[in-house]
């Protein structure tokens, strides 16, 4: 059983319908980083992922068409430079510092926006280390 990613999003809830409707037709559907997703949301690396098998790709497009969305795989960043989508965070020790103290702070039950955070974080290349937005 291969698994496709259809559709991701930083946030549970934005899957939550379509799952729902994809299951109410008889297919099964797997959120991939749920639970790291709902504790460290606005990290651009941390997504959720709603995957269903591929055998039900036909199926699962009429619905997404039905239901106004569209089958995206690989959304995730790509160098512009060599185009390899092995792609990494490049975060300052103080951007480092404040992530460990909100991760700290939200497994105690405090709300910490951390999009303030990553809001100009950068991206660096794994293969020709090219840094980018």
């Amino acid at each position: 059983m291969a698994l496709i990613t259809i559709k991701e999003s930083h946030f549970v809830s934005d899957l939550a319908v379509l799952k729902s409707r994809l299951e109410s037709e008889g297919i099964e559907c797997v959120l991939k980083n749920e639970l790291t997703a709902q504790v460290i949301s606005y990290i651009p690396a941390f997504l959720v992922e709603l995957q269903v098998d591929e055998i039900n790709l036909v199926r699962v497009e009429e619905i997404m068409a039905e239901t106004g969305d569209s089958v995206k795989e690989g959304t995730k960043a790509i160098c512009p430079e060599c185009g390899s989508k092995k792609i990494k965070l490049k975060l300052s020790v103080w951007k480092k510092v404040k992530l460990y103290l909100a991760i700290f702070y939200v497994a105690l039950g405090s709300n910490v926006p951390l999009d303030k955070l990553f809001k100009q974080t950068k991206l660096k290349c794994r293969n020709c280390g090219a840094e980018f937005s």
